[in-house]
């Protein structure tokens, strides 16, 4: 084969490549599985709510809709069937580590920090019981009313 004829085979060759490059043909790499666990969330007491919740919580959301029932007045927020948003993770850290939880409406947004977490590695199941923890505005921080709730989380 002359020079020649291997610089033509090297241009075509090349030619071939960059073409599928561009088109996008390449091998196929695994799918990686999704991150976002599906997992029941639970509340009972003063803030009572079942669903299982996708990808609760990062801490820059998305923050999942959530239905909270409140079965009595919490300070100035009447009795009701709430639609919302959820978010819910430790707060702070090492042996004084608490729980947030945070939930708001177009019309209100509450805040608990607080409880005592039971942590059950085995059987992935978070338990955090909230007794008097006070329930503030999110927004500006007053104090709404002290609440009473346990927060179940388990993967489905």
């Amino acid at each position: 084969m002359n020079i020649r004829n291997i610089k033509w085979l090297s241009v075509f060759t090349l030619l071939i490549c960059g073409m599928l490059v561009a088109t996008g043909i390449e091998a196929k790499k695994p799918e990686k599985p999704s991150k976002t666990e599906t997992e029941l969330i639970e509340f009972t007491g003063d803030l009572t709510g079942y669903a299982e919740v996708e990808g609760c919580c990062p801490n820059a959301g998305p923050f999942p809709e959530y239905v909270m029932t409140l079965p009595a007045d919490v300070g100035v927020i009447p009795a009701d069937i709430y639609y919302g948003q959820l978010f819910i993770n430790r707060y702070g850290a090492g042996k004084d580590q608490k729980y947030k939880v945070q939930f708001w409406t177009d019309d209100f947004g509450i805040e608990i920090i607080g409880g005592e977490i039971d942590n059950d590695k085995k059987n992935k199941i978070l338990t955090v019981t909230f007794d008097g923890a006070e329930c503030v505005d999110l927004y500006t921080k007053v104090y709404i009313a002290f609440v009473d709730f346990v927060l179940i989380r388990a993967p489905l």
